[in-house]
């Protein structure tokens, strides 16, 4: 059977018969594409909001899909679910990767496998996919530090809650915080705490700074999805949880933009979000992974929905917009979390 890029004419075939199916109304054909999806953790909203949204663009783009599989944060056990998903018959994949290191070989045995493998929110430090779909997280922490930095004078000390540095979103976020306060603010102070994405160490991280340190100014948390409910009860159960514009309020910028992010701005609790393109990854990760089974390719430079396909390393990488949400514009119905919300 002749092969197109690694993909065989019948996946083609099956893609455009799927396709025929979904727009006459019927059902999908018995050997429709078969799309798995890898989460590297469902146990925050955000996760499980992406799973959920990328699943069901699956199949309204005419794929069956299996189940998604759920890391617990381990990425020997992310390697057996992709390898689960394959021998349970998945011809293509949407991974967002535990761990960027170790994806490496699981993205080998995928294109050994000849099945084609888009990543979406997190990139990979090695190995190749058929395309990367995530917002530019060094910019998105600098986005917050400008919030951040502006808010409070360009002085003061700033608790900054880190994601995973194994991920390349944890690395980028602290990378494009830090850049940006020492060339805009470099009178800032940043006490810097680890959390893995795990809110309880961001809470036990956040309880220690804030009863030790007096004259914080700011808390930036690289999740609001993880790490936002536990800093709001540290800060209530330490008496400083004030609204935006009182004294004394402790600025809190987040990332993410979730449903409770985005009503703790409209409660006037949560100073400034930077969202994330969830929507755009379900959107965007389900079409090249579609397009990777018909056998199309990609080139860097600007896309037909507003972004950029910029090349890094061996990959293409469509970097989607963020948005800076305040109180002007938390109840925008184009935020994801507004969406998710009804």
């Amino acid at each position: 059977m002749k092969k197109l890029s690694g993909i065989s004419a019948r996946h083609i075939a099956m893609a455009a018969c799927a396709a025929t199916m979904l727009a006459s109304g019927g059902a999908l054909a018995a050997d429709a594409p078969k799309l798995g999806y890898s989460a590297p953790f469902l146990t925050d909203p955000f996760q499980a909001i992406m799973a959920n949204q990328t699943l069901a663009a699956a199949k309204a783009a005419g794929m069956e899909t299996l189940p998604a599989t759920n890391a617990n944060g381990d990425a020997a056990k992310q390697a057996s679910d992709v390898r689960n998903l394959i021998s349970a018959g998945a011809n293509v994949l949407i991974i967002n990767p535990t761990d960027s290191q170790a994806i490496a070989p699981v993205l080998a045995l995928a294109e050994e496998k000849k099945v084609p493998a888009v990543l979406i929110d997190i990139a990979p430090a090695k190995g190749k996919a058929a395309m990367i779909v995530r917002a530019d997280n060094k910019g998105i922490g600098a986005k917050a530090c400008e919030a951040v930095g502006a808010a409070i004078g360009g002085k003061g000390k700033v608790l900054s809650l880190m994601g995973d540095q194994a991920t390349t979103n944890g690395r980028d976020r602290t990378t494009g915080f830090n850049e940006c306060m020492k060339a805009k603010f470099p009178a800032v102070e940043i006490i810097e705490k680890p959390t893995n994405w795990k809110a309880d160490r961001a809470t036990s991280a956040a309880q220690t700074v804030v009863t030790t340190t007096p004259d914080l100014a700011a808390i930036y948390m690289q999740s609001d999805s993880v790490m936002l409910a536990g800093v709001l009860n540290v800060l209530k159960s330490s008496g400083k949880l004030t609204k935006v514009g009182e004294p004394n309020h402790i600025f809190l910028a987040t990332v993410d933009g979730t449903p409770y992010a985005l009503e703790q701005i409209r409660d006037g609790l949560l100073d400034v979000a930077v969202a994330q393109p969830l929507d755009l990854y379900a959107r965007y990760g389900t079409a090249y992974a579609k397009a990777a089974l018909e056998g199309k390719t990609f080139s860097a430079g600007p896309t037909d929905h507003g972004s950029e396909i910029v090349t890094v390393g061996d990959n293409l990488m469509d970097y989607l917009p963020a948005t800076v949400v305040t109180k002007d514009n938390a109840s925008d119905p184009n935020l994801w979390g507004n969406q998710a919300a009804k």
